[in-house]
Formats: C-alpha cells, sequence, structure tokens
C-alpha cells in the first residue's frame, strides 16, 4: 500500500536537501490550494476523456491516475474500481484534501529547523496554528450558509446550530466525555476493580527539541505521527501479552503533545486488583523494549500511579488532560506551553488535526453508538428486560447502569446500516446507521431496532421550498450517483468506465427546477447537497 508523505518510509529515508525542497513547493496558502484542486481536477477529467478515446483505453487512464498522484505527492483513493477512483481524482473536494495533507512535510520540516518548542512555538509552528484557525472559520461560514431540512415533516433547523447541540460542539464533547468516565468509575468500582493511571512516552530519539529549544543530539527525524505509530504499536503488543495472561482491564487512553510536538500517552485504566501487578509489568517491559538503557529511559519511558479513592477520584485525574485537548474549561497554566486555558486547547486540538491523530480511545468497554442510538427510542414497545434496562439508563444519562446491564444479561449491540447511492461520489455506495440489533440471554432471538426513520437533506439556508422533491443541486461536475445504481463513470463528452460502460444510456428525464424558475445561490467549491436519515 502507498503511503503518505508523513509516514517512516517517507521522512526517515529522505535527506535534508530533499526534504526542505517539498517542504517549500507544499508550502501552499489555502487560496493556491483550492486553485490548484480546481486545476488539477479539470486536468484530471481532461486527461481521462483524451485516454478513453485513445487505444490505451482504461490501462492508459489507470497508468495516468498514478502517473499524476506521484507528481503531485499525494496517495491515490483507496477505492477497488478505477472508475472510483477516477471519480474522485476528478472532484477538486478530494483534491483539497489530499494537497492539505501534504501540509505535514511543510510542519515536519520547520520541526526539523527547531521552529516548534516550548521557547518558540510549543506544539504545531505559528502557520499551522493560523491554517487551523482560517480552518475554523471557513467550517463555520459554511455552517451558516447551510440547512437541514426533514423531507418528511418540513421542519428546517440552521446548520449551525444543529452542530452547536450535537457533540461537535467542545463543551458538550467534554461533558460527554467526563460523564463516561464517571460513569465507568462507578461500575469498575462496584465490581472490585482498582484504578490505575499511567504514563507512557517514547525513546529519546523520536523527541526533536529540549525545552530550551537545544536539538536533541539523538533525534533521528521522527514525526509526530510516527511517533505516536510507535506508542500505539508497544500498547497493542502489550495487550496481546495481557490477554494471553488472562488479565482483564477498561478504560481510556488520552494522547497528548509535549512542547516539541512529540506525542505521549496518558491512560486510564481499571483491572481486578490481583491482575495490576502483571499489567504493569507486561506494559513495563513492552515500553522499556527499545533503548532501555538510554539516559532517563527507567524513570520517563513508563510511569505508573495507582489512585486512592479515599484521596481523589480517578475522574479527577483525567479531567485537566480532557480540558486541556478540548476546550480548557478549569484548566491552569500549561507547563509545556507557557499558555492558559482555551489558547492551550487550541494550539492542543490545532496539532492532533495538524497530525491526524485520535486524541481518545476507550479500551475494554462495548462501543458508544449503541447509546446513542437507544436515546433515540421512546420506550415504550421494547421488549426484554434487558434492553428496557439499557435504555432506562441511557435515557437517566446513567452509563454505570448501562455497562451493569450489559453485563448481567451479556448483552451485546450490533449496529445496523442501511446501504444507498453515494451524494458525492458517482457509482459508490456510503452507509447510514438504520438502528441495532440486540442480543441478550433473556431474548428467545437477536431484537431488531430501527432508530432512525426520517430523512434529512443538507440544502444552502433560506433556499426554494415545497412539497414536492428536492431540487437537483447546482454545480459545475454531478458527481451523484446514477438512479440505476451502475458504477460507471461518464466524461464530459460522453466517455464511460466500468462494469456498466457497454450499457445504453438510459433515458434522462429533465430534473425539476425550482418555482422561482432558477437555481438558488450556493456556496463555492462546496457539494451542496448530502442526503442523510436520522
Amino acid at each position: 500500500m502507498a503511503r503518505e508523505p508523513g509516514h517512516r518510509a517517507g521522512l526517515l529515508s529522505m535527506g535534508a536537501q530533499d526534504l526542505a525542497a517539498l517542504a517549500e513547493a507544499y508550502d501552499l496558502s489555502d487560496g493556491d490550494v483550492c486553485d490548484l484542486a480546481e486545476l488539477l481536477a479539470g486536468q484530471v477529467r481532461k486527461q481521462a476523456e483524451s485516454l478513453l478515446a485513445g487505444p490505451g483505453g482504461e490501462k492508459a487512464v489507470a497508468s495516468a491516475l498514478r502517473t499524476i498522484a506521484k507528481r503531485h505527492g499525494v496517495k491515490q483513493p483507496e477505492r477497488p474500481t478505477l472508475a472510483e477512483r477516477l471519480v474522485r481524482m476528478s472532484d477538486a473536494g478530494w483534491w483539497r484534501k489530499a494537497l492539505r495533507l501534504r501540509l505535514r512535510l511543510v510542519e515536519q520540516h520547520a520541526r526539523n529547523r527547531g521552529e516548534v518548542h516550548r521557547r518558540a512555538s510549543a506544539y504545531v509552528t505559528g502557520k499551522a496554528m493560523r491554517r487551523h484557525e482560517r480552518s475554523a472559520r471557513r467550517l463555520a461560514e459554511l455552517l451558516a450558509s447551510l440547512e437541514a431540512m426533514n423531507l418528511d415533516t418540513g421542519e428546517v433547523m440552521p446548520m449551525d446550530e444543529v452542530v452547536a447541540r450535537s457533540q461537535a460542539n467542545p463543551v458538550n464533547r467534554r461533558k460527554a466525555m467526563m460523564a463516561r468516565i464517571a460513569g465507568i468509575e462507578r461500575h469498575a468500582l462496584a465490581r472490585g476493580d482498582v484504578p490505575l493511571f499511567l504514563t507512557i512516552t517514547t525513546p529519546s530519539r523520536m523527541h526533536a527539541r529540549y525545552e530550551t529549544g537545544a536539538r536533541v543530539a539523538a533525534y533521528d527525524g521522527t514525526s509526530p505521527r510516527e511517533a505516536h505509530a510507535h506508542l500505539h504499536r508497544t500498547w497493542r503488543l502489550a495487550m496481546r501479552a495481557a490477554d494471553r495472561a488472562g488479565l482483564r482491564r477498561c478504560g481510556l487512553r488520552i494522547v497528548e503533545p509535549h512542547h516539541d510536538g512529540c506525542p505521549h500517552w496518558h491512560v486510564l485504566t481499571f483491572t481486578p486488583p490481583s491482575d495490576a501487578e502483571p499489567l504493569l509489568r507486561i506494559l513495563r517491559d513492552h515500553a522499556l523494549a527499545e533503548a532501555p538503557d538510554e539516559p532517563g529511559a527507567q524513570e520517563r519511558r513508563f510511569k505508573a500511579e495507582r489512585i486512592d479513592p479515599a484521596k481523589g477520584s480517578a475522574v479527577g485525574y483525567v479531567a485537566k488532560y480532557i480540558a486541556k485537548s478540548i476546550d480548557g474549561e478549569g484548566l491552569d497554566d500549561d507547563t509545556e506551553s507557557d499558555t492558559r486555558g482555551a489558547d492551550t486547547a487550541k494550539r492542543v486540538v490545532a496539532w492532533s488535526r495538524t497530525w491526524g491523530i485520535r486524541q481518545f480511545q476507550f479500551f475494554g468497554l462495548p462501543p458508544i453508538t449503541p447509546c446513542r442510538e437507544l436515546h433515540r427510542l421512546d420506550g415504550a414497545s421494547l421488549e426484554g428486560a434487558s434492553v428496557q434496562a439499557a435504555h432506562a439508563a441511557v435515557k437517566a444519562n446513567d452509563y454505570a447502569a448501562f455497562l451493569s446491564a450489559c453485563e448481567a444479561y451479556a448483552m451485546a449491540f450490533e449496529v445496523r446500516y442501511l446501504d444507498r447511492p453515494s451524494a458525492r461520489y458517482h457509482g459508490e455506495v456510503t452507509s447510514a446507521i438504520h438502528g441495532l440489533l440486540a442480543s441478550a440471554a433473556d431474548l428467545l432471538a437477536p431484537l431488531s431496532l430501527t432508530t432512525r426513520t426520517e430523512k434529512w437533506v443538507i440544502q444552502p439556508r433560506g433556499g426554494e421550498r415545497g412539497d414536492g422533491p428536492a431540487a437537483p443541486t447546482w454545480t459545475r461536475i454531478n458527481n451523484c450517483a446514477r438512479p440505476d445504481g451502475s458504477t460507471t463513470y461518464e466524461t464530459p463528452s460522453g466517455g464511460r468506465i466500468g462494469a456498466d460502460a457497454r450499457r445504453p444510456k438510459p433515458e434522462a428525464a429533465a430534473p425539476p427546477r425550482p418555482a422561482s424558475g432558477g437555481p438558488p445561490k450556493r456556496p463555492a467549491r462546496h457539494n451542496q447537497e448530502a442526503e442523510a436519515t436520522c
């Protein structure tokens, strides 16, 4: 599989001059990225049309896509068919995302030059921080221009209000995270588990700078994304060993950066008292598997602290780390960046977005999606004491009771999806949550629960509305899937690629027009309409 710039096979094998040259070439303003994306998408469409008409056919198109992707330092779409790869590389939105990923290489070059550390710019460069802020403003402007309409009831909601009420709002996300952790702690303590707080760091070769700004002599050019992959691999191997030893554990992993951008992990875990020492021994051995004798490794690479519930809760241990990684609420001075509260959180979030690193990960616990889906139900006609108990716990926002119900009834939930044609990429199928399939000791057979029945459409705010079907999108390129479900890509002049390329084209009905007689105004550079089931 091809690797994006920023993976070990790219950066560590790349000379300083090569990295500097690529960083300079890729360091584009957002306006330049958007313009280049439009240009490349158009070039792909034109080249594909020309090659399809020639003797090379689809083989020539496939070769051209590989060449274009390599020339511009991006990965081809990871799709199984040529038609699917082509339709994505013909889309300016796909190119914008791909070109922005190259900025990781620009950021890494700046780290190598000493632009990221406590006395310069903590966690990320100033340029990456400004990019993050512009991206947030761009998203806010887009949401302010859109609304969600219920196709069944006609209800309309501004998209910025929808987002503000969801967990995309940092305040809501932090509160939900804290409530879930509190429930885990209550459940774990009730069954006699002990809480442990762990910190796992990387070898010195992955740290770029000291707090003074001086370069770490052992630093080998490892990027934050590569360092995170190292920690993830260390954890995965340790958990396999714990499984073989029959050790039970559950909890939360939090990733945050050192001042120079190198990540480290904080882990809150609950385990039976008899499993605590074997688990700590396995984790320590794996954390120190590489360079265990380097200076400071024994003291800093792995730290473990037993939490005494009589002196403080486990929630209190992780509260500041969660706040630091979300919105900075209640956070005092940050020792890594010399900033406070919201300013610290903004830089940490910018770091995670820049490097594509997931900040939080629960383990040893049921997924959270069934809780959210159960909350949608009114519970009036639910069958089985197990499902009723789980639903009552979710409605009461009592995650400990939900975990207890799952454990008492050996209950498990499978999320059910419905496939539908993609509203963006022609010929592709997307999946939307439709409901749950519940299994439990008191159920004779798995119970199917439908949690989403209404259909919503996202459209420009203030657009024409009516009782009829939603109007088609007005964009330069229509990437919507065909009604007949075919997986065929059509070039602007009618060339076709895919399994259905030899089928005769169906007669297309004239699209309906809105009552005003013309298309509503739409924000530039965005696919304007996406239907969702809610």
